[in-house]
Order: C-alpha cells, then sequence, then structure tokens
C-alpha cells in the first residue's frame, strides 16, 4: 500500500482491506488509525501530504513517524481528554473534535476530526480509531473575521442579533444584545438565555404590548415584524429601541431571527427638536406680541438670498397685511419706497457711508409715510457683517416706531419750556418782590425805633410790649427778604465759573464763623485735603457757611460741637452706584458731620425744601431757606446732595460736585 503508512507490527493488514484503501485513496480528507491500547498512530494516508505538508517518503524509516508533527516526543497528537472520549466510542457512536497540529511550514493549523471505531469494541478491531482530518483553519479564520465584524458592525451600529429554533426552550444572542442591555456576556458563555429572557427588561405595560405582538407575529407566519419600545437595562438605564423579527422556514422548521437596535440617540434628539421647535414656536408668538406691543418690527438680509426677510410687525409698522405676503420675503429696494421725501437722500448718504466705512453698526432716525399714507418716525437699527472682500454678506435689524415717543418729546420740550419760564418769572417775582419789600420794610423799622426811643416812656407796659413784637417782626421779616433773594440770585449764574480752591473757600468761612465758633467753644476738624474745583467761587462759600452754620445752631444743649469735613475723590463704580450723577464724569465727595440733635431719616428729603422746618422758632432761629440754598448750588454744578441723620445722634450732610463743569 504505497498510498499511505503502516505499521506493520501494530496493526493487522487484514484490517485494512480494499474497500477502505479505495474510499481514502478518493478523499482529500488525512485518514489515520490510533491505537488506543498503545495510544500511538499505526496508520496514516497520504492525505498527510495535502493537510500537513509532508510527504510519506519523509516518514519513513523513523521509529515514530510522527515526531516531527509532535516535537515533545508524544506518540500521537491526541489529548489525556481525547482519549478518554475515544475510549468510550461504540462502532455507531462518531466523535468529533478539533486539534491544533504543525504544518511542515511551521505554523500551527486547525485539524477537525471525526472519529469511529474500526470494529466493534471488546474485538481485536475494537481497539483501533479511525480518525478522519481535514484542515478548517481557513474557515475558523474568516469565521473569527466574521465574528470580529459582526462584533464591530453591532457596537457601532448599537445593536444586537439574535436566533431561535423552533422546539427550543433558550435563544441564542450575540455580544451586541448582551452589550445594549447591559449584562457581562461571560456569564452566559455558551450566549443562551431563556425564551422569556428579554421579555424581562421591557418594563408594563408595554411588556404585555409587545409579548402579544409577537407571539401573533409566529402564530400567523407573518414574515417580518418591527416594534417601538423601552428597556430597563441591567443598570437600571431606560433605553428606546426598535425590535425587528424575521421567520424563516429551514428543513420544514421555522427558524427566528432577530435584531434590537439601540434607537435611544434617536429618540432623544428627535425630543430635543421637538422641545427646540416648540422653544422657537414660543419666542416667535413672544415676539409677535413684543412688536406689537413696542411697536416695531424685524427683518434680515443675506446676500445669497438677494432680499429682504420680514417679521409680522414690520409689514403692520408699514400698514400692510403680513398674509399678502405669505414668503414674508420684500425686494432690495421695498422699504426705500416708505422712506419720506424729504428724508431718502439722508437715508441713503447714511447707509453708504456704513458700507463704504464698513461699520458693523447701523443706526438712523428718519421719517416715513406708511402705506395709508401715515406720517411715523422711525428708527431702523441694525448689525452688519462682511465677507473677507469687504463686501455686505448679511444684516439683521429692526425698524422701531418712535411717532408716539417724539409727540410726547415734543410735548415735554413745550411743558419744560413753559416751567422754565414760570420758573424764571417766579425767579424774577422773588427777587422784585424782596427787593421792593425791602424800602417799605425799612421805614417800618426807622419809624418803629423811633416810636420806641420816644415814646416807649409814655406808653404802658402792653403799649411796650406791642412795639418790641412788631420790632421782632419787622426783623424775621428782613431776614427772610435777605434769604430770598440770596435764594433767588443762586440761578441767575452771573458769577463766571473758574479754578476754585476749596481750603481756601472753607478758611475763609471758618475765620467769618470764628467769634460763634467761640462762643460755642466748637472744634471743627479738617479730615482731608479739599481739592480744586471748577465753580462760582461766591456759591462755594455760601454753601460751605450754610453748613458749618447748621451744624453748629443745631448743637445738643450741653455738649460742645464737633464737625468732621471730608473730600475724597469718586471711583467710577461708585459714580454710577448715585443714579442722579453723571457716569462719564469725575467727582470728588463731600462729608460735614456734626454731633448734634439730628434727625429722623424720613425726613432727609424735608429739610432741602424752601421755608420747611422741622424745629420752631423759639428753639432755633432762621428762615427754613439755608438747606433749600445749598440744594439750588449743588445741583447748579452739576452735583447731588443728601442728608443722613439718627435723632440725638448727630447729622452728617453729603454732596457731590464735578471737578469740571458742565456742558
Amino acid at each position: 500500500m504505497t498510498d499511505c503508512y503502516i505499521a506493520s507490527d501494530k496493526l493487522d493488514k487484514s484490517l485494512i482491506n480494499s474497500q477502505l484503501v479505495s474510499l481514502i485513496r478518493l478523499v482529500p480528507q488525512l485518514v489515520y488509525i490510533v491505537d488506543l491500547q498503545n495510544q500511538e498512530v499505526v496508520f496514516v494516508s497520504k492525505g498527510i501530504s495535502k493537510v500537513l505538508g509532508y510527504d510519506l517518503p519523509e516518514l519513513l524509516g523513523r521509529t515514530n513517524p510522527f515526531e516531527v508533527l509532535f516535537p515533545e516526543g508524544k506518540k500521537t497528537c491526541l489529548s489525556d481528554d481525547s482519549i478518554q472520549q475515544l475510549v468510550k466510542l461504540t462502532s455507531n457512536e462518531p466523535y468529533e473534535f478539533t486539534l491544533e497540529i504543525r504544518h511542515k511550514n511551521g505554523t500551527l493549523r486547525s485539524i477537525r476530526h471525526k472519529a469511529s471505531l474500526l470494529g466493534e469494541r471488546n474485538t481485536p478491531e475494537g481497539n483501533f480509531v479511525t480518525l478522519w482530518a481535514e484542515d478548517i483553519t481557513e474557515q475558523l479564520f474568516y469565521q473569527q473575521v466574521k465574528e470580529v465584524n459582526v462584533k464591530g458592525a453591532e457596537r457601532l451600529f448599537h445593536y444586537g442579533s439574535w436566533e431561535f429554533r423552533a422546539g427550543d426552550d433558550f435563544v441564542v444572542w450575540t455580544d451586541g444584545l448582551f452589550e445594549l442591555l447591559e449584562l457581562d456576556v461571560q456569564n452566559y458563555p455558551d450566549y443562551r438565555v431563556p425564551e422569556s429572557f428579554y421579555s424581562s427588561f421591557i418594563p408594563e405595560p408595554e411588556r404585555t404590548e409587545v409579548v402579544s405582538q409577537a407571539r401573533k407575529h409566529l402564530q400567523e407566519g407573518t414574515p417580518y415584524i418591527e416594534i417601538e419600545h423601552s428597556v430597563i437595562t441591567a443598570t437600571g438605564k431606560l433605553k428606546y429601541v426598535i425590535f425587528r423579527m424575521n421567520t424563516f422556514i429551514v428543513n420544514n422548521a421555522p427558524l427566528v431571527m432577530g435584531m434590537v437596535h439601540d434607537n435611544t440617540q434617536a429618540i432623544e434628539e428627535a425630543k430635543i427638536r421637538h422641545e427646540q421647535v416648540l422653544e422657537l414656536q414660543s419666542q416667535h408668538t413672544q415676539m409677535e406680541e413684543a412688536e406689537a406691543i413696542f411697536r416695531f418690527g424685524s427683518w434680515s438680509y443675506h446676500r445669497d438670498e438677494g432680499n429682504f426677510r420680514w417679521s409680522q410687525g414690520m409689514f403692520k409698522l408699514m400698514g400692510l397685511q403680513a398674509e399678502d405676503y405669505p414668503s414674508s420675503v420684500v425686494s432690495l429696494y421695498f422699504y426705500r419706497s416708505f422712506v419720506h421725501p424729504e428724508d431718502a437722500a439722508a437715508v441713503d448718504l447714511y447707509t453708504d457711508n456704513v458700507l463704504r466705512q464698513r461699520r458693523t453698526h447701523y443706526e438712523h432716525t428718519h421719517r416715513m409715510l406708511d402705506a395709508n399714507g401715515e406720517l411715523k418716525y422711525v428708527m431702523l437699527r441694525a448689525s452688519v457683517e462682511y465677507d473677507d472682500s469687504g463686501n455686505l454678506l448679511r444684516a439683521i435689524g429692526v425698524t422701531a416706531d418712535l411717532t408716539e415717543i417724539q409727540t410726547y418729546r415734543r410735548q415735554l420740550e413745550k411743558q419744560v419750556e413753559a416751567l422754565h419760564k414760570s420758573n424764571q418769572e417766579l425767579e424774577q417775582f422773588a427777587y422784585v418782590a424782596s427787593h421792593d419789600l425791602q424800602e417799605p420794610l425799612r421805614k417800618i423799622k426807622a419809624f418803629g425805633e423811633r416810636l420806641e426811643k420816644k415814646y416807649s416812656p409814655l406808653l404802658e407796659k402792653e403799649g411796650t410790649f406791642f412795639i418790641e413784637r412788631m420790632m421782632n417782626a419787622s426783623q424775621r421779616m428782613n431776614t427772610l427778604i435777605e434769604d430770598l433773594l440770596m435764594y433767588s440770585r443762586v440761578s441767575k449764574q452771573n458769577e463766571p465759573f473758574q479754578q476754585v480752591d476749596c481750603n481756601e473757600v472753607l478758611a475763609n468761612v471758618i475765620d467769618d464763623l470764628e467769634i460763634k465758633i467761640l462762643q460755642e467753644n466748637a472744634q471743627i476738624l479738617i479730615e482731608d485735603k479739599l481739592p480744586v474745583l471748577e465753580a462760582q467761587g461766591v456759591h462755594m462759600q455760601q454753601l460751605f457757611q450754610n453748613l458749618l452754620e447748621n451744624a453748629l445752631k443745631f448743637r445738643k444743649p450741653n455738649e460742645n460741637p464737633i464737625v468732621h469735613i471730608k473730600a475724597s475723590l469718586m471711583k467710577p463704580e461708585e459714580v454710577v452706584k448715585i443714579p442722579l450723577l453723571n457716569a462719564k464724569r469725575t467727582y470728588y465727595k463731600f462729608s460735614i458731620q456734626d454731633n448734634g440733635i439730628g434727625f429722623e431719616q424720613l425726613y432727609a428729603e424735608r429739610i432741602f425744601t424752601i421755608f420747611q422746618r422741622l424745629h420752631g422758632r423759639a428753639e432755633y432761629e432762621g428762615t427754613g431757606i439755608g438747606l433749600a440754598i445749598c440744594k439750588k448750588i449743588v445741583m447748579t454744578h452739576g452735583g447731588y446732595i443728601e442728608a443722613i441723620g439718627e435723632e440725638d445722634r448727630g447729622a452728617t450732610v453729603i454732596f457731590y460736585l464735578p471737578i469740571t463743569k458742565s456742558e
């Protein structure tokens, strides 16, 4: 038998009949026989050349021809487990297994074996096993590649597959399905799960509906079904999936194959898009309401479109019906047709300048005539973008109806003008009246003094009292007239603004009040160097004098007055916090603090009002005009004044003056 190798001393040649030899010659597989009793190979066919690359002559003459295949010195490639399985064989119980055997080129090849006894067990032939071997290395390689590709595809496209055969009580899953449901595939080495395992991940009441549809599909033999539902994974995560199932008939038996696709991302994105659509709709509605309330319209322009797109408010502003323009698109020069003819040239010039200078901001106020011929004042404001070449790319803007504002502004200007005129007349009247009252008042005082001097001895006590009351009243009236004249002169600003050193002003004031300061045993503490301001010197003198006199006047009965004077340059963030100051200007903050009787804070505004007094004349002398004059001086200089007080705890007057005269 030149087509095979036989260990003649171990194998009875009569066991290898001619039919077996003919069969061996026809099949491409390697065929060999193992002596189970001695656990060695005793026969091998010429197929070894095709399967393992060896020719039979290369094996002849060796004590153990297979030592080249099994360098560890084994007689056979069979493992102990394989030998034990073969020992258990009967003549009609074939056994199939796969082994790795070294090829002549040094590579390991996966060889699939099919084994059966040469004869009946307990006979001489029963000690020998025939093994039919074929190389399935490439098959296993492509199968592994296919499995890797399937796993990669499942992971990439977020799905898992499954298979169920009629009669089985289990379902075979792929890695992707275990991963989708966040299960550890190592806990399922055979990839088999119970038939109802998948449904346990479907929350109620979806589970009943999904199971019902799947069973109906199987009963009716529908080729394909697709169900969308949710699952709760093993870690408790909610996912949305698409369950697909297809039925095939194989060997007259149904084979059901399916796929579960993770559709969570798509569902969540759809929810987000839906929410965005609702938000856009809400914003659109709000914008329409805002346009109607505040009387404006919005628009946009893009070079690629070549036209303007108007909002509903824009059409309404122009006296048009938006329904007549379903696309909301108007031509490039449509807006210009509404511009008032007298303003058209100015609008064109401004637009040309914006585009030529590549400005990114557009703002222009002009008149227009709407579709009904109604005159309107509008403000056009836009943000403009250009391409790399400096050409207009897009613009987004609004056009606001300022007609009511313009009308109100004109009315307000007239009212302000009338008020200003009225104030001038009142100030003039106060000045003239006060000036004219001085002459008769002087006569009253003069005749009163003569009457008191000449006839006082002749009068009774009551007559003397009347003359005294008359003289006191005339003196108060004289003081009041002088204060009124002073108050009316403040706003006339006859004196020019110049650089005034507040340190010199304060020194002069203290010098003028020296006697009173000594009488009151008062302390004037100047804690900061005062600034040089652009102001009216006389008014600054009057301001500091009135404030110091007040601090000395409203002293506590048994306590010496102490007055603290401070001044500091304000920071921009401090200026911003006071609404009545101009944030673009630089101010000094002055404070004059005393330890006098103070006042309740609720009267902080009242004390700056003309003729307002918190105390009677019997307690403290004065006309109630002093602080009103201070307020008027500060306001005339573009500043602000306020007071902080606490009853029996003293008062602080704070005023803010700009460094330079306001324009």
